[in-house]
């Protein structure tokens, strides 16, 4: 009975002809506010879409929607992370260390070549750097078959042999040859990098201990003792950012993981930040941006190891 009552209801409410509710009409606006807004902003977004249904290459979208990243030689700007002073004192520093690793080939066997293997993978990064550095840059435009050259040396030197020696003391005169003004001659190549190529993350991971546990930790323990190494603070600083930034780059291990992708951007961006705060003096600022800087490397090596 009360479903028989329902039901003329709605036959009763059927046959009623009722308007539909009224709504709001859309507003118009005039010219010079409809000028400010594109009529699809479809169209004008740049770059790869994020992939949500894959987070680590979501997180890689947005990181070159933001500058984070980018694949080709003029598509990231470098001069971000790190001055085109700081690769050429970098490289002069590594000339120093080079002079001492390859010394004898007795010591070269001796423990040497993993010396050799950091410094001269180093060095092939900083060469990859500079020949697509958004700016002037010393040794440009013959950087990218000295990056060639030097990566092959770090590679090879995984190898305590006569043949690695000999090649390693050969891109030792280069290097010499190279901070005194001499161009050596160097293979001709593309300024495309891929980077996994260039140098093995665990060289790149040792560069980056050496910065934060032995220098930079050190460095801010006081006022004093920044102050003292202001200028190798900053120094420091741009080479963790720029490290943090090429190990997340396509064919190093761990980065379609978005939460390594994520700690090594926590990285970058507290290496930048104590570059920022210690070219204004700022120790407090500092320090905390090198706190942060370690508790980033400590979250991924307790979460990725090797």
């Amino acid at each position: 009975m009360a479903l028989m009552a329902v039901f003329g209801v709605m036959l009763s409410l059927a046959g009623t002809n009722a308007e539909p509710p009224k709504m709001a009409r859309p507003p118009k606006f005039p010219p010079e506010v409809q000028g400010v807004f594109f009529d699809d902003p479809r169209k004008e977004l740049k770059g790869e879409r994020p992939d949500y249904e894959h987070p680590a290459k979501a997180s890689r979208a947005n990181a070159v929607a933001e500058g984070g990243e980018a694949g080709t030689a003029a598509g990231f700007a470098w001069s971000k992370l790190i001055d085109a002073a700081t690769i050429e004192s970098e490289v002069k520093r590594l000339s120093t260390l080079v002079d001492k690793d390859v010394s004898t080939p007795t010591e070269f066997k001796g423990g040497g070549n993993k010396l050799c293997r950091r410094d001269f993978s180093l060095l092939a990064v900083l060469f990859a750097v500079t020949g697509q550095y958004d700016g002037d840059a010393r040794w440009k435009d013959i950087s990218p078959g000295l990056r060639d050259e030097f990566a092959r040396a770090g590679y090879n030197s995984k190898a305590a042999s006569d043949q690695t020696y000999n090649e390693v003391k050969e891109r030792k005169q280069n290097l010499a040859d190279l901070i005194h003004g001499n161009r050596p001659q160097t293979p001709k190549a593309e300024t495309a990098v891929e980077w996994a190529h260039v140098a093995d993350r665990p060289p790149l991971m040792q560069r980056l201990n050496i910065a934060q546990q032995e220098r930079l930790t050190k460095w801010v323990a006081d006022a004093g003792s920044f102050k003292k190494n202001q200028a190798d603070v900053r120094h420091e600083a741009q080479l963790v950012a720029m490290i943090a930034e090429i190990i997340t780059r396509e064919g190093f291990d761990y980065t379609d993981d978005a939460q390594y992708i994520g700690f090594a951007h926590d990285l970058r961006q507290a290496a930048s930040d104590a570059n920022a705060a210690a070219e204004k003096g700022d120790y407090d600022a500092v320090r905390q941006a090198v706190g942060h800087a370690g508790k980033a490397c400590t979250a991924c090596h307790e979460a990725f190891r090797g």
